[in-house]
C-alpha cells in the first residue's frame, strides 16, 4: 500500500514537469510569431539556400533592431531593400541597404531569429546563419 502511495505522489509531482518539457525549451517550428505588418521576404543562408516567405519577421517584428556606437536603432521593413549579414570579431553586423540607396551598418543580436511562412510550412533561422535577407514588399 505504501508503494502505491509513493508511486502516485511521484506521478503527481513529475507529470507537470514532464509536460513542461514537451517543447524542450525552444519555440516549436510550427508556431511562429506573426508580425502586425506583414511582408514578403527572401532569405539566403550561409549555404546559399534560397527561401521565399510570407509574414516575415525578426523576433516577431517587422523591423530590424541593432546598435551603432552607443545608440539603439530600429529600421522598419518598409525602408529596407536588403540586409547582408557579416560576422566580425564575434559580432554580427547587419549591413542594411535602404530603398533610398543609403547604407547603414548595425551590430545585431546573433541569436535573434528570422521567421516566415513558406508554401509548405513555417520557417525560422538564426540571423547568424543568414547571408542575406531581401524584403520583397508588403503583403496584400
Amino acid at each position: 500500500k505504501m508503494k502505491r502511495l509513493y508511486r502516485l505522489i511521484n506521478v503527481i509531482v513529475l507529470l507537470p514537469l514532464l509536460m513542461g518539457m514537451s517543447n524542450l525549451g525552444g519555440e516549436s517550428p510550427a508556431r511562429i510569431p506573426v508580425p502586425e505588418k506583414k511582408f514578403k521576404a527572401a532569405f539566403i543562408d550561409q549555404t546559399d539556400t534560397y527561401t521565399d516567405v510570407s509574414e516575415a519577421s525578426i523576433d516577431g517584428h517587422a523591423f530590424l533592431a541593432g546598435k551603432k556606437g552607443e545608440g539603439n536603432y530600429t529600421v522598419a521593413f518598409e525602408n529596407i531593400h536588403y540586409i547582408d549579414y557579416l560576422m566580425k570579431n564575434d559580432i554580427l553586423i547587419a549591413q542594411i541597404h535602404m530603398r533610398d540607396g543609403a547604407v547603414l551598418s548595425l551590430a545585431v543580436k546573433k541569436n535573434s531569429h528570422a521567421f516566415g511562412k513558406t508554401s509548405y510550412g513555417t520557417f525560422q533561422i538564426r540571423l547568424a546563419d543568414l547571408k542575406r535577407m531581401t524584403i520583397l514588399g508588403p503583403q496584400k
